[in-house]
């Protein structure tokens, strides 16, 4: 009897203590005292997270098809809409997310909706090119091209694209047209969109070669001048027209002539027109604007008087129109005369003079903002790390303001870090739109 109870207390014992065992701990003293089971409960658990996991990535991938479900629910002009208000770079990556986005986004009609809702936007946007040396050589030679938009007194620049074994010379620069960027370095030129990356480089006769661009039929066209040597000094007569397209390839190369002329400022593409001042027919004559007619591949001249065109006159876009900025000092915007081509026909040209509140030294002007203010940038970047500015000049209220581009050499590391050494040549587009078409 006694030796009964002594086995009850016992039993009553361990069963308190059992009680006091964390659960966990009492599922593996039952693995130990059942060694008979034939499925141990590890296993189990093992088949029982297999099967959690495969619900799991079945529930995943059925949340993968339900964007597309939702996309095929919404309007073909609401998706359209939304992609136009997309950044470039999110823009590409959508390509992905449908079949019907990736041919939308590659159609030419949408790039064409995209180009119209970027350059609405209120904001100018422009591009800094500049290359690490003129003393660096081949496979060393880089090309940067960095863009921004700027409303404020300072701002940041974006590395958009390198090229290798590209320089840009002091008589060089790479405006932008219509989106995409041209660059001319010898017998080459360059021709890139720094949104998409695509870049492509062509062979031309002439070693001053402009791109262009006709709005009617959205057709890209190089003009290249093929100079002729006559007595120390170079007559431009035959043109070569590279019409662009394919894949980054040539579609056509047409011969185009002209009466002699020599040429003698910067170009610029302009509602279908590629402009540039000259000589005509030989150096020191007769000033002209020579207009290239993109669409119809047809040269002729604008003339003009002496006052809007000499070897320091530089061609902007000034409100939709071509002007002239003729400096009172070779090389100062201390003050200037401001020519600009009311009526093209009629040669009609009307004149502004303005006085800017202290020297503008060693830069150039390569056109306005969307406010209609006038640009002025350094052609060079500093031998050592120091702000890069440029200047906006209002001509309504004669101000003069000063915009700090953080990112563009301002420190030994990024010099170090891009390969810079001394006179780094730079070129600024103000009004730079971006562009999602393809070459």
């Amino acid at each position: 009897m006694k030796r009964k109870e002594h086995e009850k207390d016992r039993f009553c014992s361990s069963r308190t203590m059992l009680q006091r065992i964390p659960l966990d701990l009492k599922k593996m003293t039952r693995l130990q005292v059942k060694p008979h089971q034939k499925k141990p409960l590890c296993k189990v658990e093992s088949r029982v997270c297999l099967e959690r996991k495969e619900r799991e990535r079945n529930e995943d991938d059925e949340s993968v098809k339900r964007p597309s479900k939702l996309l095929h629910s919404i309007p073909l002009d609401l998706e359209v809409e939304i992609m136009t208000r997309l950044p470039v770079k999110s823009l590409m990556r959508s390509r992905c997310v449908s079949k019907t986005w990736s041919s939308i986004i590659r159609s030419q009609g949408f790039a064409d909706a995209y180009y119209a809702m970027s350059s609405s936007a209120t904001r100018s946007r422009f591009t800094v090119a500049f290359s690490n040396s003129v003393f660096v050589k081949g496979d060393a030679q880089r090309l940067f091209i960095f863009s921004s938009s700027h409303e404020s007194s300072s701002l940041a620049a974006n590395l958009h694209m390198t090229i290798p074994s590209l320089s840009l010379s002091h008589v060089s620069d790479c405006p932008s047209v219509h989106g995409f960027v041209g660059c001319c370095h010898g017998f080459q030129f360059t021709i890139c969109n720094p949104s998409t990356g695509q870049a492509f480089t062509l062979p031309c006769k002439g070693n001053r070669t402009s791109l262009g661009y006709d709005p009617v039929d959205g057709q890209f066209k190089a003009l290249s001048l093929v100079p002729t040597p006559v007595r120390g000094y170079h007559i431009c007569v035959v043109h070569e027209v590279i019409k662009l397209g394919g894949g980054g390839g040539v579609e056509s190369r047409n011969m185009v002539t002209s009466p002699p002329y020599s040429p003698l400022t910067n170009r610029l593409c302009i509602n279908g027109f590629i402009y540039f001042g000259a000589w005509a027919p030989r150096p020191r004559t007769n000033p002209v604007i020579v207009c290239f007619d993109v669409r119809h591949e047809k040269i002729s001249f604008i003339k003009m008087p002496k006052d809007i065109l000499m070897s320091y006159s530089v061609l902007i876009e000034y409100k939709g129109k071509l002007a002239s900025i003729v400096r009172h000092q070779p090389l100062s915007f201390r003050s200037f005369d401001l020519w600009i081509l009311e009526d093209v026909k009629k040669g009609v040209w009307s004149k502004q003079t303005f006085d800017l509140s202290y020297d503008l030294v060693n830069m150039t002007s390569p056109g306005t903002n969307k406010a209609g203010e006038i640009i002025f940038a350094p052609t060079k970047l500093s031998h050592c790390a120091q702000p890069f500015y440029i200047f906006h000049y209002n001509t309504q209220k004669k101000d003069l303001r000063r915009v700090r581009i953080h990112g563009i050499a301002d420190d030994e590391g990024f010099r170090r870090h891009y390969g810079l050494v001394s006179d780094c040549n730079v070129s600024v587009s103000p009004e730079h739109v971006e562009s999602i078409a393809f070459l």
